[in-house]
C-alpha cells in the first residue's frame, strides 16, 4: 500500500513515522490524497487527515537558470487518528484516493470524502451492495460514482455531485432497468457493461444503455475497445474496472494486528 505498515519494518524508510497513539492492534491501512485510512481489530475505522485535496495534474515551475524547482517540497504528517466509524470487521472498501466507498459484510454502502463527507456517512441501506467505485473527470474525460447490487443491477450517482455542507444523501439513479448486469468498464466518458449473458452495452453518459458496436467506442477508449472481450476477461465478476486504479482492502476481523506507520504528505509551496 505503500504509506503505512501493519507491523514495525528494520528497513523503513525513515520519513515514515508511527501515529501518535502508538497503538498495535491496527490490522489494514490505505492512502489518501492527504491522508490515510485504517481499521482496528474491533472493527473501528479511523482517518488520518483528509481523504480530498488530490491534485495530480500539479505543475511545478522551474527556475530556468538553475533548472531547480522553484517550489520547494514539504512533508506533513497527519498523525492523530479520528474515529469515523465502526462496525466494519468483514468490510470491503474501495480507495479512489479522493473518495472513499466501503461495503460493510451486511451488504450496506458507506461512503465519505471529496463532494460527500468529512465523516463516513451510511448512502444505501439496502442490504446488497457488491461493488461501488468513483472515477475521477480530468483531461476532457467525465466523472462516474458506479455501482452494483448482488442482483445484478447498476447504479449510479449523477455526475459533479457535492453534498459535503448539505444534508440529503447523493441520488442513486438505477442504470438499465434490469437485473443483468456481470461486470462494468469505466472508460472516458462511455460506461461499457457486460451482461451475464455476455452480450455487451455502452452508454455515453446521456442516454439508457444500448447494445455496443464499435461505432460506440469513444477514441479516448480505443485501448480497451480493440479487443473488449479480452479487456472485460480480465475484470472480475461483479466488480467495475478502469483504466486508473483504486486500492481494494477487505477487512479480515481474525488478523494479527500490529502497529501503524504513516508517510508524508507532499505538498510543494
Amino acid at each position: 500500500m505503500g504509506c503505512t505498515q501493519n507491523k514495525p519494518q528494520p528497513n523503513a524508510q525513515p520519513e515514515c513515522r508511527q501515529e501518535s497513539t502508538h497503538a498495535t492492534d491496527w490490522i489494514a491501512s490505505w492512502r489518501n490524497c492527504a491522508g490515510d485510512g485504517a481499521v482496528k481489530k474491533d472493527g473501528t475505522l479511523w482517518q488520518f487527515g483528509k481523504v480530498e485535496g488530490c491534485d495530480g495534474g500539479q505543475i511545478i515551475p522551474i527556475d530556468s537558470q538553475t533548472g531547480n524547482p522553484i517550489y520547494r517540497p514539504k512533508k506533513y504528517y497527519h498523525l492523530q487518528p479520528t474515529k469515523i466509524g465502526e462496525g466494519f470487521d468483514g468490510a470491503t472498501v474501495i480507495n479512489s484516493s479522493y473518495r472513499v466507498y466501503a461495503i460493510k459484510k451486511d451488504g450496506t454502502l458507506w461512503g465519505w470524502g471529496e463532494r460527500l463527507y468529512e465523516m463516513l456517512k451510511l448512502l444505501s441501506a439496502s442490504h446488497d451492495w457488491a461493488y461501488f467505485r468513483a472515477k475521477w473527470e480530468g483531461n476532457g474525460c467525465c466523472a462516474y460514482d458506479v455501482g452494483l447490487k448482488q442482483d445484478g443491477s447498476l447504479w449510479r450517482f449523477p455526475e459533479f455531485f457535492d453534498f459535503k455542507h448539505k444534508d440529503p444523501k447523493p441520488f442513486l439513479k438505477r442504470m438499465g432497468g434490469q437485473s443483468v448486469w456481470d461486470k462494468v468498464y469505466l472508460g472516458c466518458c462511455r460506461l461499457y457493461a457486460m451482461k451475464k449473458d455476455g452480450s455487451i452495452w455502452v452508454n455515453d453518459n446521456s442516454s439508457a444503455l444500448v447494445p455496443y458496436t464499435s461505432k460506440a467506442c469513444s477514441v479516448a477508449d480505443r485501448e480497451f475497445c480493440t479487443n473488449i472481450k479480452e479487456g472485460f476477461a480480465k475484470i472480475l465478476s461483479g466488480t467495475i474496472g478502469a483504466e486508473e486504479s483504486v486500492e481494494v482492502v477487505k477487512i479480515d476481523y481474525s488478523k494479527k494486528g500490529g502497529t501503524l506507520c504513516i508517510m508524508p504528505e507532499i505538498r510543494y509551496e
